[in-house]
Order: structure tokens, then C-alpha cells, then sequence
């Protein structure tokens, strides 16, 4: 064999990983096991539906399986956590939403530092929050809704303090001159249960979540939390709409690695994201329960983090909240 029939025998064998007994540092092809994606919430919520989504699309394309592990609790942080301290190789995942830019201005002892903690992968989709009543309530409207928070103390649900639908609500109350009652849940599923029951008055529920119930009828929805209307219930009316005064507060969820991992893993893992976003069967359960599909790069992820985190700050130090 001459000089050249042997390097292009070499350069063959490593097209098809026939030099595997040849010592190379180079690391097995990213992904060669299964994910764990973690959901900070309960299961039955906005963020763990888009996060199955993806997780699905992600799965097929990939050829390993992402699986969801609901790790509820403390806002958020029990999951959040959980990852933070993974190891930084791109088999744990987390997939956060509002309370990952509002708990530093909430907590005064996270056991993470927000931003140095974790590599940012890519934001997945913004929707807005619903206000929603029980169908059976004696709350037809947002302005009913108010003017009985006027007469009597009423309550409303969220998925935690300090997340954007608790946020939310003690926005508009702020801006409508009332006080409410916030009781707390471990995630959507179960505060909506509650508000259906009859048990809580109301809750700004995230559209993904609250849509279906919406329109089977369970629930009745007051208001939208966006500037704009809802893509899933035009017919509802924003809460800038009604009353005359702005208000834009969206959800969103977007994908974060532990800090430290490799970033052609955290490069290839938002490429995947932005993929699973495109493809009709993902986007189709995603818009067609309101959530609008984004898709970003790490850095520009990193970059809407950071404004979140200044925006919330500065809404919570208007509502007067003082860390805990």
C-alpha cells in the first residue's frame, strides 16, 4: 500500500469508526444515554406540557430518551436545585420558567446563584396568563372580580410565591387599589382544581394550562395578562383592555444546562430545541393550547434572563414584597 491508498484507508476507517482502538480523547457522540428533563412543577401544567412536548420531538430526533421528572416544591427551587448541583454533562436538564428570574428578588437564601449556576439552552415559548373563575362562581367578569374584592377579601391561587401568576395578580391588585388572599400550590394542576372546586375565587393561570378547561367549560376566563389577545381565546379581553391602564406580563419556559457543561453540548441541545419548535407536530400542540413557539440561541437566552430578572425586581419591589 503506497503513501496515499493508506491515508485514504485511515481517513475512511474514522469516517466509519473503525480506528476505535486508536487512543483519542474525544468523547462518545452526545447523546449515547437517556436525559432526565427536569419540571419543577407538578404534572399537568403549562411548563411540564411544553416541556413533554419538546421532550418527545427531542427523543425521536436524537435517538435517546428525554423523559420528564416532575420535582415540585419551594417555588420552584426543589428542582431547580436538584440540577444546579447535577453534573454538568448534559444528561439533566431543567426546564424553568418566570420564578427562575423572580426567586432571587423573592428568597434571600437561594441555595444557587441564579445566574452563575446554570448555562442558559434556549427560551421555548411565551404565553399569557388567563384569569380565571370557577364556571359556577358569581365572577363573571375582571371588573366583577374587583368590585367584590372591594366588598370582601377574596382569594386567588398560584403555583408558588413568586411566580408570575402570584406576581400577577398582586400587580393588578396593586394597580386596582384591592387586597386579595394568596394561597399557594405546589403547581397548576392542583390550584386549578381548586379554583373549579370552588375553593380558591380565582387565579392568572397560564393559557396552556387553563385553554382546555376554558373552553370545555370548567372554568370561566376574566382576562389576558399579554398586551395582545390570546391566539387560543381571542375572544377574551385583556386586562389593558378593560382597565385602560398597561399591563403585559407573559409566561415563558425555556431549557437550562448546569453550568460547566460543554457548550457544543449546550449548542447542540438548543439547536434540537429550536428543531423539535418547527416541526408540525410539536408546534401544533403547543399553539393550539396558546403558546407561541420562540426558539433562541444560548446567548440571546441568557440575554431575555437577565431582563426578566430586572423587570420582576422591579414589580416586586412596587407590590412592596419583601424577600423571605
Amino acid at each position: 500500500m503506497n503513501r496515499r491508498e493508506l491515508i485514504t484507508a485511515l481517513a475512511g476507517a474514522c469516517g466509519t469508526g473503525l480506528l476505535g482502538a486508536v487512543p483519542s480523547h474525544a468523547a462518545s457522540p452526545y447523546p449515547n444515554r437517556q436525559v432526565r428533563v427536569v419540571v419543577p412543577f407538578t404534572a399537568g401544567g403549562g411548563t411540564d406540557v411544553v416541556a413533554r412536548a419538546i421532550a418527545v420531538s427531542m427523543s425521536e430526533s436524537l435517538g435517546q430518551t428525554f423523559y420528564v421528572d416532575n420535582k415540585p416544591g419551594a417555588s420552584t427551587v426543589i428542582g431547580s436545585e436538584y440540577v444546579a448541583k447535577a453534573a454538568p454533562d448534559g444528561y439533566t436538564l431543567l426546564v424553568a420558567s418566570v420564578p427562575h428570574a423572580t426567586n432571587p428578588s423573592m428568597m434571600k437564601n437561594l441555595p444557587f446563584d441564579t445566574v452563575k449556576a446554570f448555562a442558559p439552552v434556549s427560551l421555548a415559548v411565551q404565553s399569557p396568563f388567563i384569569m380565571v373563575a370557577s364556571s359556577t362562581s358569581s365572577i363573571h367578569s375582571m371588573d366583577e372580580a374587583l368590585a367584590q374584592a372591594r366588598a370582601r377579601r377574596l382569594s386567588f391561587a398560584s403555583t408558588g410565591s413568586g411566580t408570575a401568576d402570584h406576581l400577577s395578580m398582586e400587580l393588578l391588585a396593586l394597580q386596582s387599589g384591592v387586597s386579595m388572599t394568596h394561597v399557594p400550590y405546589k403547581g397548576t394542576g392542583p390550584a386549578l382544581a381548586d379554583v373549579m372546586g370552588g375553593h380558591v375565587d380565582l387565579m392568572f393561570a397560564n393559557v396552556v394550562a387553563a385553554g382546555p378547561l376554558v373552553k370545555s367549560g370548567k372554568l370561566r376566563a376574566l382576562a389576558a395578562s399579554t398586551a395582545r389577545r390570546s391566539a387560543s381565546l381571542p375572544e377574551v379581553r385583556t386586562v389593558g383592555e378593560i382597565s385602560g391602564k398597561p399591563f403585559d406580563v407573559s409566561a415563558w419556559t425555556g431549557v437550562l444546562a448546569p453550568a460547566g457543561t460543554d457548550p457544543a453540548v449546550v449548542e447542540r441541545l438548543s439547536a434540537e430545541v429550536r428543531k423539535a419548535l418547527q416541526t408540525n407536530i410539536t408546534r401544533e400542540a403547543l399553539v393550539t393550547n396558546g403558546a407561541e413557539p420562540v426558539g433562541s440561541t444560548p446567548a440571546q437566552f441568557q440575554a431575555f434572563i437577565a431582563r426578566e430578572m430586572q423587570t420582576w425586581s422591579a414589580i416586586i419591589a412596587k407590590a412592596g414584597i419583601t424577600p423571605s
